[in-house]
Formats: structure tokens, C-alpha cells, sequence
């Protein structure tokens, strides 16, 4: 093993670490489409679920595009859940749309979703509107207890402009995950580039995992060339840079996660 990836050996150890002196921990993913982005936020659920199973996952995916969490090995242990009247559907992409049901569970507050939600499952939440994510991962930093958050697309939730009032919203947003490190929230969330995301969110990412096609981060010891220099490589997996911090290795994630026969579904939101 060289040193590189020991090094990232390190870090992901940290990634996965529960130490309540030592807090949570806040990660972010870049790379460009099809660098298996979201294999790095599944694999990180398949680690949650077999070494955690006593303690909840939520995750968050994107309307009007297709279900990743439908990637995941294990199936039976995903829950969904609709805050209650949400105008939220699922739909075939496999047949023309039609509707069909997930069997979601109904949720009205915040501490409603967190009481129903299931330990050792991965717990997939729609409130018909991303930017909720926001005040329920606030919410979530009170709860005094250890609590994973995966996030896909994070841009559509902390935009890098955004407009009139969701400018002080993302700003204050910011401030939350801050206390990541305070308090005992696993959070990671993922995006195509750094530059789709509001800047004071990005200053507070703990962990920097570049995937090939990534842009560089300013606040980054590993440069442009490095990344793009990055190996795709369908067997051995793609290459990748873990950053943190004035440190940094090399790794790889293999993109084991691919689409499911039969459950090619996605959520929307009818007005």
C-alpha cells in the first residue's frame, strides 16, 4: 500500500468514525456524470446499515429524475416517506409514467418523520419542496444522537446564486452545517461540480472526495492536472482524491450500483 492510499485509508476511517469528542462529519462528492458519485453515497449507506443498524438514515433524492436509492443491494430496507398533503406521485419511466404506489408513509412534523423513521433502514424523505432540507437537517442536529444524512444533487437545495430571500436562507443554512462537527451528524452529500454550490456551504465541507471529471476546489492542496489525470476503470473501480484538510490520498470507488431491472421509478410533484 503506498502512502497516498493510506492516507485515504485515514480519512475514511474518519468518515466513519463515531466519536462523540470528535463530532460528526461533513463530506462532499464532485465529479462528473457517470464517476459514480452516488456509489460513494450508496457505499457509504451499505457501511451505515451493516456496522449502525440501531441508528437512522435519511436520504434525499431528486424530483422528476430517477430513483438512485433503487440502486442499493438491499431493497427491503428502504422507507418512504410524504409529508402529509403533498401532492407527491411515483412514476414508471419504464411505462409511459403511470402512477404506481411505493406504499410511502404519512408524515406531519419534523419530530412526526423522525419518530416513524426506521433504524437500520434507509429512510428516503420527500417534502414536495428540497428546500426543507434545510430546516429538517437543523432539526436533526437537536436530536442528541447519532444520524446519517445522504443527499443527492445538493445544488438544488444551497444553489451557488440564490435568489431574493433564499439568499439569507442558504447563508444561515451555512451556520448548520457548521455544527456538524459539533454534534453527532454524519452528513454527505454529493454534486456534479464545487461551482454549483453556495460557497459558504462548500467553507464548512470537512471532506473533499474528487471523482473523475471534478473541477479543483481554491481551498485545495490537490491540483486541476491531478484530478484530471484521475483513472476511469470499470473493473478495478474510478479513482478518486480524498481531501482533508492540508492532507490528502487516492482511492478507489467501484461503481457496483447500477440501475435495477424493473424498478426504473422517479417522484414529482403534481400542482
Amino acid at each position: 500500500m503506498t502512502k497516498s492510499e493510506k492516507i485515504a485509508q485515514q480519512i475514511l476511517g474518519r468518515i466513519h468514525n463515531h466519536d462523540r469528542d470528535q463530532g460528526g462529519v461533513l463530506t462532499e462528492t464532485t465529479g462528473a456524470q457517470g464517476s459514480a458519485k452516488t456509489a460513494v453515497n450508496l457505499a457509504f449507506t451499505d457501511y451505515t446499515l451493516k456496522n449502525f443498524p440501531k441508528e437512522k438514515i435519511f436520504w434525499s433524492e431528486c424530483y422528476d429524475a430517477p430513483l438512485q436509492i433503487f440502486k442499493l443491494k438491499n431493497i427491503d430496507k428502504i422507507k418512504f416517506f410524504i409529508q402529509k398533503d403533498k401532492k407527491i406521485v411515483f412514476r414508471n419511466r419504464d411505462d409511459h409514467l403511470r402512477h404506481i404506489d411505493l406504499h410511502p408513509i404519512e408524515f406531519t412534523t419534523f419530530s412526526d418523520l423522525y419518530e416513524k423513521a426506521k433504524p437500520g433502514h434507509v429512510n428516503v424523505v420527500f417534502f414536495g419542496d428540497r428546500l426543507i432540507w434545510m430546516e429538517f437537517i437543523k432539526y436533526l442536529r437537536s436530536i442528541g444522537e447519532w444520524v446519517h444524512i445522504y443527499i443527492e444533487e445538493f445544488s438544488e437545495i444551497a444553489p451557488m446564486f440564490p435568489h431574493a430571500d433564499l439568499w439569507h436562507k442558504v447563508k444561515e443554512f451555512a451556520k448548520t452545517l457548521k455544527d456538524v462537527r459539533k454534534c453527532m451528524m454524519n452528513m454527505h452529500y454529493n454534486s456534479q461540480q464545487v461551482s454549483d454550490i453556495h460557497y459558504e456551504c462548500r467553507n464548512k465541507v470537512m471532506i473533499k472526495i474528487f471523482l473523475p471529471g471534478a473541477f479543483k476546489d481554491s481551498h485545495c492542496r490537490v491540483t486541476q492536472l491531478a484530478i484530471d489525470n484521475l483513472e476511469r476503470n470499470y473493473k478495478k473501480g474510478n479513482q478518486a482524491y480524498l481531501v482533508q484538510g492540508g492532507e490528502f490520498g487516492k482511492t478507489r470507488f467501484t461503481d457496483i450500483y447500477t440501475p435495477r431491472s424493473g424498478y426504473h421509478y422517479e417522484s414529482h410533484v403534481q400542482e
